[in-house]
């Protein structure tokens, strides 16, 4: 299986690299290429993001509870996030203005969970720091 996997990278890194060559000599004509690409590996991001905790949860039913903890705290910050989100029409740089509410809503809950995790990551390896210089 180690095999496979070791196949796999490097077979999806190889057409990466193309990809990227493919755009540096073709310019915009390869755009549409490495797009296609970078859908396919987005899909595949989506499909093993939610597969391999389905099989660690048939491995360790124990453990679910911890990961449903989990699930909980990211739903809660992004909950957070979504409430604190503003629809304000935003100025482009062509003078014009981005009024699209989904948009703006979805945006700006995608910035605010990104600053309340690293304020987060900052906090824990604060405390962490602060915990073992007791020890």
């Amino acid at each position: 299986m180690t095999k496979i996997l070791s196949l796999l990278k490097y077979l999806l890194l190889a057409v990466s690299v193309v990809a990227v060559i493919v755009v540096a000599v073709n310019g915009e004509d390869g755009v549409g290429f490495i797009l296609n690409w970078a859908y396919i590996m987005f899909g595949i991001g989506v499909v093993v993001t939610i597969l391999l905790p389905l099989f660690n949860l048939a491995q360790n039913p124990r453990g679910a509870l911890r990961s449903l903890i989990g699930l909980a705290v990211v739903v809660v910050v992004v909950g957070i996030a979504w409430a604190m989100a503003s629809t304000e029409p935003v100025v482009n740089s062509a003078g014009g203005y981005f009024t699209n509410h989904g948009e703006l809503k979805i945006s700006d809950t995608g910035l605010i969970t990104t600053y309340i995790a690293f304020g987060l990551a900052v906090l824990v390896v604060v405390l962490g720091e602060i915990r073992n210089s007791f020890k």
